[in-house]
């Protein structure tokens, strides 16, 4: 273990995505956030093998995104995490973890002046953020949902991965996703970290269409759904997993059993630390064209469908279990969007946070929908 992770570690050096230094420039203290700003959580440093295959799957130094809650009556974030959404309160010292923190800008830019929304104008944001605690909903293994998502909804194409590594990754996905169904584990929470910071944008924006994110044509996913509920590619062809395999699906009408049946009798399942450094060693320089066939459709249809299950999905065929897919990836935002993928925010700064891991108790939140 140690030995693969100091592997990876290396290979970190080599992520060429944007580095946040080189755009969030300020050392802010925490008493300067203000309740809605956007934190994205720098990801080195961090132990999780999991977290770095995030990393290196992402091509970005931020792994985890939050909300900044409030000031009093304790400094808190609002998160998703192994806890599920929950509130947890944040301390800052000079050797914690640095946090890269965005705000909603009001009007627009003038020169280099930006008028931003009040505390009490941000009520509807944290109101939806609280909504969300209310509802404590568990979310155990939520860096192994967000890994899995990862690899079905973005473009590897770029990424140098050969198609047997992602086939092998894939089953290991699954296998670990089963054991959640084993525990009798399933809920309807399908938001991870940064996703949940978009979403109680979104709602707010219900009501004030400004509180709306307008992610720019960089940003994770190449692809957005219409107001008809249809995906749209008008930004760049996307070579997604989930592409690839309803691409198959379709000329198969959907009838999928052959993926499975032409598969030869499938081989131990790796373990993470064995394909950590498998991906770490290979050579990843050159672009890899994943190409349709039996073997990844049907690991793609294995990790989906438990996938599905899992976050509490629901579906009655295999066409529906990929609208399903689709209107799920339409929401799925990383934390290197929230980063670098936002028109209509400005970059304030980086700040040294500490979060702690207990749950804050949800009285210690201030209730914005009365304000």
């Amino acid at each position: 273990m140690e030995e693969n992770s100091k592997k990876i570690d290396t290979y970190l050096k080599k992520i060429t995505g944007k580095k946040p230094d080189d755009y969030y420039t300020k050392i802010i203290p925490l008493e300067d956030l203000r309740p809605g700003d956007i934190l994205a959580f720098s990801g080195e440093g961090e132990e999780s093998l999991i977290t770095k295959l995030i990393l290196c799957f992402t091509n970005s130094w931020v792994s985890h995104g939050a909300l900044f809650y409030q000031h009093g009556p304790v400094e808190a974030l609002t998160d998703a995490g192994s806890t599920g959404i929950q509130g947890h309160k944040v301390t800052s010292n000079p050797e914690d973890r640095v946090a890269y923190v965005s705000r909603l800008i009001k009007t627009s830019k003038i020169g280099n002046k930006s008028s931003f929304y009040s505390d009490k104008e941000m009520a509807p944001v944290l109101a939806a953020a609280k909504g969300y605690v209310e509802q404590d909903l568990p979310y155990p293994y939520a860096d192994l949902v967000f890994l899995a998502l990862i690899l079905l909804y973005k473009d590897h194409s770029q990424a140098g991965i050969k198609q047997s590594i992602i086939i092998a990754l894939l089953r290991c996905l699954a296998a670990e996703l089963k054991k959640l169904l084993d525990d009798k584990y399933r809920h309807n929470y399908t938001m991870v970290c940064s996703s949940l910071v978009y979403q109680c944008y979104l709602d707010a924006s219900k009501k004030n269409r400004k509180f709306k994110l307008k992610l720019t044509k960089d940003a994770d996913l190449s692809c957005r759904t219409s107001k008809k509920g249809l995906l749209n590619q008008n930004r760049r062809k996307a070579n997604t997993l989930l592409d690839l395999y309803a691409e198959h699906a379709a000329e198969y009408d959907f009838k999928t059993e052959a993926f499975h049946q032409a598969v030869a009798p499938k081989e131990p399942v790796a373990n993470l630390e064995d394909l950590a450094k498998e991906i770490v060693e290979s050579d990843r320089s050159n672009r890899v064209m994943m190409l349709k066939g039996n073997a990844l459709s049907s690991a793609i249809e294995n990790l989906l469908k438990t996938l599905m299950e899992v976050l509490g999905f629901t579906f009655t065929s295999i066409k529906d279990m990929i609208k399903n897919a689709r209107e799920m990836q339409a929401m799925f935002v990383t934390p290197n969007d929230l980063c670098f993928n936002i028109e209509n925010v400005k970059k304030i700064g980086k700040v040294h946070l500490n979060r702690a891991d207990e749950n804050l108790p949800h009285e210690q939140l201030t209730d914005f929908s009365k304000i």
